[in-house]
């Protein structure tokens, strides 16, 4: 059974993988629960190295012989157990081909296209809500391993003390994303689709510092979620501030014998949308657990469609959420992914069971204000692990309506593959079920040389200008977080 040891540490999940880091931990994995705003994913974040498996499968528990696990039951069974990306392209020969670019063209290629997943035999597991960190493995061996190695580990220097620096350039001339804009707009005049997403690549150098030293900066700057400083090995390297949840894939198994009924729900949605904290899934969902790898049973999306910054003081900030609230543009996108989230869901999702269980609302973080609407589904008899992530990356929230012509559209227009970049990553956990974050806000680098997306949804009624200066926008939000002076989280 998986065993757990607490330990003697604080619970601070970058201080912890930097005492792994300085110990040449291998293939070093973050998920950082970065945002303390109390919430469904506020609760754990999760610190790995030394991988024994790795799988390049739409779904990895496909390469893993050991799994069922029987002993992923009790109060562990969700801590991960594969951690890994999921790139946009990851899985292109799933839909018709004419979404993704030729294999024979000029683009630059992506960094990563295919997915990658990590197993880890032992994790550390730091609880924000209790205060306490603890090593949890496949075996007592590992879990002891884990400890040693953490406890004899030099304490972290503080924070922001070494020499850092990154640089942020354009890929390409400016004008030629307003020429996609334009292109787009015409498309949807002409009637072919009602909405695309459409990215602009970056370039970045971190010119000083390690990527470890950038996720502390861009989660101190703007934190979230989902933030994740992943080490994928061969000098490859993720860093990101995601904010938005891809994916929740709770197995049937968590939930037999549990009942969702709809003020329960609503209840949930409501927690999400006041940032208010959530009953603890663990004690109802996780007793009497049985493990089996398929199939699903509750599936959860949360597409988030337009920002706004926080203002400099009460009023302006209640005028921006005024302002995001009542936008018709924004307003629009929204409800156009959510029917395009309904149908992803519907895919794999038993009959009449796919609701819109809040919104669409403005939900307000730290630095910024957006709009989202939470979805949920159970899934239909017989639906598989495989089944859900093919229905569900790349997500509606990130290539358009319809879905498919979206994405040819994107494929046309783009001069770049994307990569990570609207993809997803995150974990499997012992007993299955899957959390996903969306790969946006989100840095790959190559050694010390990566790329960046910043993009936004096109409409109708899209203004080019602002949609390019949206652009410019995030990716200054970017440098002036790496770069500023460093004040601590």
């Amino acid at each position: 059974m998986l065993v757990g040891r607490q330990l003697p540490l604080a619970p601070d999940p970058i201080a912890l993988a930097e005492r792994l880091r300085a110990t040449a931990a291998d293939r070093l994995a973050l998920l950082h629960a970065a945002d303390r705003t109390p919430g469904p994913y506020a609760r754990f974040s999760y610190v790995a190295c030394d991988p024994d498996r790795q799988s390049s499968a739409l779904d990895p528990l496909a390469d893993d012989p050991d799994f069922p696990f029987g002993g992923a039951t009790g109060t562990f069974r969700s801590v991960p157990r594969w951690i890994g990306v999921l790139p946009y392209e990851g899985h292109r020969h799933l839909e018709r081909p004419g979404w993704s670019p030729r294999e024979g063209d000029r683009r630059p290629r992506a960094m990563l296209e295919r997915p990658l997943w990590l197993r880890y035999p032992a994790v550390v597991v730091v609880d924000h809500a209790e205060g306490r960190v603890f090593a949890v493995g496949v075996t007592q061996d590992h879990v002891e391993a884990l400890a040693r190695r953490l406890l004899a580990a030099p304490a972290p220097a503080p924070a922001g003390r070494g020499a850092f620096a990154v640089e942020v350039a354009d890929a390409e001339p400016t004008r030629l994303h307003l020429e996609r804009i334009l292109a787009a707009k015409e498309l949807i005049a002409r009637g072919e689709l009602y909405q695309v997403n459409l990215a602009r690549r970056l370039l970045v150098s971190l010119v000083r510092g390690e990527p470890l030293d950038l996720h502390r900066r861009l989660s101190a700057a703007a934190p979230s979620p989902f933030a994740a400083c992943l080490h994928l090995g061969r000098d490859l390297a993720v860093v990101s501030t995601s904010p938005e949840l891809l994916l929740e894939a709770r197995t049937r198994q968590s939930t037999e014998g549990v009942e969702f009924p709809q003020d329960r729900m609503r209840s949930f949605a409501s927690d999400v949308r006041e940032g208010q904290k959530r009953p603890d899934r663990g004690g109802e969902l996780r007793r009497n657990a049985v493990l089996n790898s398929v199939p699903f049973g509750r599936l959860f999306t949360c597409p988030i469609k337009g920002t706004r910054p926080r203002g400099k003081d009460a009023r302006e900030d209640a005028a921006l959420v005024q302002e995001l609230d009542q936008d018709p543009k924004e307003n629009a996108e929204l409800t156009m992914i959510v029917d395009v989230e309904r149908n992803d869901l519907g895919r794999v999702a038993a009959v009449g069971s796919v609701q819109v269980l809040h919104g669409p609302g403005v939900v307000t973080h730290r630095t910024i204000h957006h709009r989202e609407a939470l979805l949920g589904a159970w899934t239909r008899p017989g639906a598989t692990r495989h089944d859900v992530l093919a229905a569900m990356v790349p997500s509606g929230s990130v290539t358009g309506a319809p879905k498919v012509r979206a994405m040819e559209v994107i494929a046309r227009l783009e001069s770049a593959r994307r990569g990570l970049y609207t993809g997803g990553f995150g974990h499997v956990a012992h007993d299955g079920s899957v959390t996903l974050a969306m790969a946006i806000r989100t840095v790959v680098l190559q050694g010390r040389e990566g790329e960046y997306f910043t993009g936004g949804g096109i409409v109708a009624d899209s203004d080019p200008a602002r949609e390019l200066e949206e652009t410019r926008w995030k990716a200054l939000q970017l440098e002036k977080a790496a770069n500023r002076a460093f004040v601590g989280s």
